[in-house]
């Protein structure tokens, strides 16, 4: 038991280390290289899918649903899913785009392959491929290394014809502009604005209106199941200052991990991208060369600032930092990237350098030779690592040692006094979190599990192990109205309020749409403003102007959603007012189009490369998806009886 608790201790690791590469084995099936079963569930132009490739690809979706969806995951839920729909699918098209690769000859050499598998995070120990980690990794899926290159060799396959299909797509110059309009081009509204609170004293909360009211909302007031609990927790943070860890101890970490000290060459480098697909025609390679070119002139110029260079010029995403890469080792770059920073000297600047991401420009800044860190400059960072792994293990030892105290005992109070532990007490939680409470969503979803008096095994969270047990339970419930009565009436009162202003919105909307009666309209809000006295009212209607916005921004002033943000740009004319009242953040409201503001055809011609990148990929992806349906139209296949 002490084993596994320790793993559970440590899993969090695995788990961070697991997440990059996870996506691929749902997305792909875990089981698409393994021996297939004599069973088809279909056939793709005569090339079957086994139901064992079916059952892996089905399974793995199911994870990723329960992952994202944990307790709400119900039978209803996995029904309007349709996994099992999802996971054939996928696999069809796998087969489809696999087929079409095989047809023209598209293949994905061992060192295009190598460059993959080394720079993904998940094989890299301080961002260095570790040929033991992949091994590790890999063992974990119980997959073998052929398996998984396998793997990832068809999936840069599917890359590439992703990526050769959606480039045929174009983009015209007309669509570039039209779509910058869309994007940049700015409306300026006038708005009259009733707020809420304009009309609290209207509000009647009598006690038959606020029966009425809990009575038709019950449900939003349930509350939810309560637990009151007594808890032993063991946190490795608790046990710190209890351990010792001498220098033998730290001296023998340092010479069996020294491979971990060891720091290989590194550079220093800025550098300039200009995009380029490796399958791009001659004529592209030529426009893209010679625009680069221009560029490295610049750059070796004397009085060159190659950081400001790289801002203007570079399309990677480095630009914005004046293409700072900052340290990295020969293997955290594509061995052509590598090859060039490595054989410069500090200062110098690279010739053109070709990699699957385009053309490049290097300027190296420094150079770091390769060392290993000596064991006094590590000897902290071994004592702490060393002292976190002992209070973990202390902890795990003191948590299995209770566990098996209350497991003969059946007491924990007894167990706790015996062992001389704290028995930490709660009063009743729930799942909702609340303001001062410091027990996790875990520690609140275990303890809301357990039934009256019942004890929980060793349960392991973040930040230890813990036991807890249940002292008390309330179910779920809908309370009576005394009890929420304070909650019925804020949130009766702030409907109310919302309806008596839309009301007064939509009383202004039918004056303010007759023909040329705005203005009109306008002061009959104005004239309500004051009291009686000539005084100015606690709250009144509010008027003013948004100031210009964009498709993309929030409403300035009035708020409201997406419908207001598409109200106020389907206004076509000056004076023109809006056809119904919205809903803002403070009320409802009336608007009318005070001035259409244009985009500046100057910042058009800046954003032009960048917007015609972004609908290419758009297109892109449609066009593939056009594609992908028009080779299944014409696709034999054959989907086994009863398989959904």
């Amino acid at each position: 038991m002490l084993d596994l608790m320790r793993k559970h201790a440590k899993s969090w690791v695995i788990n961070v280390l697991i997440g990059a590469i996870a996506i691929v084995f749902i997305f792909w099936g875990a089981g698409s290289f393994r021996n297939r079963d004599i069973t088809k569930v279909a056939t793709v132009n005569g090339e079957p899918i086994s139901v064992a490739e079916y059952k892996d690809q089905y399974n793995q979706l199911l994870e990723r649903a329960r992952a994202q969806y944990r307790d709400l995951l119900d039978d209803d839920m996995l029904k309007a899913l349709n996994l099992k729909n999802q996971a054939l699918e996928s696999l069809i098209n796998n087969y489809l785009i696999f087929q079409q690769a095989d047809a023209l000859g598209i293949r994905i050499d061992d060192e295009a392959l190598q460059r993959e598998i080394s720079s993904e995070p998940a094989f890299q120990v301080d961002g260095v491929f570790n040929p033991q980690r992949y091994q590790s990794m890999l063992a974990r899926y119980q997959y073998s290394p052929s398996d998984y290159e396998q793997l990832t060799r068809r999936q840069m396959i599917a890359r590439r014809v992703a990526l050769m299909v959606s480039s045929q797509a174009k983009v015209t110059d007309a669509e570039a502009l039209e779509f910058f309009h869309f994007l940049k081009d700015k409306v300026d509204l006038t708005f009259v604005m009733f707020p809420r609170e304009m009309f609290t004293d209207q509000v009647k909360a009598t006690d038959e209106a606020l029966k009425a009211y809990f009575d038709k909302n019950k449900e939003k007031y349930r509350k939810g199941a309560q637990v009151k609990l007594e808890y032993l927790a063991f946190k490795p943070m608790n046990y710190e200052s209890k351990v010792q860890v001498t220098d033998n101890e730290m001296a023998d970490y340092y010479e069996f991990n020294l491979d971990q000290y060891r720091q290989a060459e590194q550079v220093k480098a800025r550098h300039i991208l200009f995009m380029l697909d490796p399958n791009a025609p001659p004529e592209k390679v030529a426009e893209v060369r010679a625009k680069a070119e221009a560029v490295l002139a610049k750059a070796r110029e004397p009085e060159a600032d190659f950081a400001k260079l790289a801002e203007e010029y570079s399309e990677g995403p480095s630009a914005p930092k004046g293409g700072e890469l900052g340290w990295f080792g020969r293997e955290q770059m594509v061995k052509p990237f590598a090859d060039a920073a490595f054989a410069l000297k500090k200062g110098e600047i690279s010739d053109l350098v070709r990699t699957d991401f385009g053309l490049h420009i290097i300027k190296v800044e420094d150079k770091r030779p390769a060392q290993t860190k000596s064991f006094e400059d590590v000897k902290a960072e071994i004592k702490a690592k060393l002292t976190l792994e002992k209070a973990a293990e202390m902890a795990a030892e003191k948590a299995e040692q209770a566990y098996e105290a209350i497991s003969l005992t059946q007491d924990i109070e007894k167990s706790a006094q015996d062992l001389g532990l704290t028995l930490e007490t709660t009063d009743f939680i729930s799942l909702e979190a609340k303001q001062g409470e410091e027990f996790p969503p875990k520690f609140r979803e275990t303890a809301l599990a357990l039934k009256q008096g019942e004890t929980s095994p060793l349960v392991d969270f973040n930040d230890g192990h813990y036991i807890i047990k249940c002292v008390e339970r309330k179910e779920p419930y809908i309370p009576e109205l005394a009890e929420v009565r304070g909650d019925v009436l804020k949130d009766f009162t702030l409907e109310q309020e919302a309806e008596l202003a839309k009301k007064a919105a939509e009383a202004f909307l039918a004056e303010a749409q007759k023909p040329n009666n705005w203005d009109q309209a306008v002061n009959l809000v104005k004239a309500i403003e004051f009291d009686a006295a000539g005084e100015a009212t606690k709250t009144s209607p509010e008027m003013g102007s948004t100031g210009p916005f964009t498709r993309n921004d929030k409403a300035p002033k009035i708020g409201g959603g997406q419908d207001v943000v598409e109200a106020a740009f389907a206004l076509t004319q000056v004076g023109q007012v809006s056809p119904a009242a919205y809903a803002g953040d403070n009320g409802y409201f009336v608007i009318r189009l005070k001035e259409k503001v244009p985009a500046a055809k100057e910042e058009y011609e800046k954003e032009k490369e960048n917007l015609i990148a972004r609908l290419q990929q758009g297109k892109g992806q449609t066009y593939f998806q056009d594609w992908l349906m028009r080779i299944r139209a014409k696709a034999e296949i054959k989907v086994e009886d009863g398989v959904i």
